[in-house]
């Protein structure tokens, strides 16, 4: 019966001690600073990089008509898209009936997706602007509907205040009610709204 069993100690021996420098980190002791962040370039791995950002070239060839004016990306996309189902078809076909070949199908097909990656990324600015257009929109309209409110509540005070002292006493009343009824069925409005 016990042969079958596996100490939990002799499991977890099995595995390596933390590294030495969790001892930097004691309860009374303050923990060392992080190094600064490196700036330039720097080897990694047996690879030299670099912090700058540079946009690497397109370095496949390209299946598209180039950017600029008068070019839609959409279509290039679609065009690359329905051209990328026809040579999967054909990688289909290439596997059923000739094996061997399909290493050149593999490599159009890559060709294609680094195509259209490299559209998208040209169309990521414009949906960005597109992006911030609509939340601004938003915004606008919210602050226009809360604005209109606020003007509905002050001309409902004006009014108030021109009547006489008891009319403006019951006023006062019913005003107090309707803003403790808002303010148990809305949710409060955001600081920065």
């Amino acid at each position: 019966a016990r042969r079958g069993r596996v100490s939990c100690a002799g499991a977890m021996a099995s595995y390596p001690p933390p590294p030495d420098f969790y001892k930097l980190y004691g309860r009374d002791e303050e923990a060392p600073k992080p190094p600064p962040p490196v700036v330039g370039s720097y080897t990694a791995f047996g690879a030299e990089h670099s912090t700058e950002f540079v946009e690497p070239p397109f370095g496949q060839s390209m299946m598209y008509r180039r950017d600029g004016p008068g070019v839609d990306l959409r279509e290039e996309l679609k065009s690359l898209n329905k051209e990328l189902l026809e040579r999967f078809i054909a990688l289909t076909n290439d596997v059923i009936e000739n094996p061997s070949a399909y290493e050149r199908r593999v490599e159009e097909i890559t060709l294609l997706f680094n195509n259209m990656h490299h559209l998208l990324n040209a169309i990521r600015p414009s949906q960005a602007y597109a992006t911030l257009e609509h939340v601004l929109i938003e915004q606008l309209k919210q602050k226009r509907e809360r604005l209109q409110a606020l003007r509905d509540a002050a001309a409902a005070a004006e009014s108030a205040l021109e009547k006489t002292p008891g009319e403006l006493a019951k006023a006062v009343q019913e005003a107090t009610k309707r803003a403790e009824e808002a303010r148990a069925g809305a949710a409060p409005m955001a600081v920065g709204d």
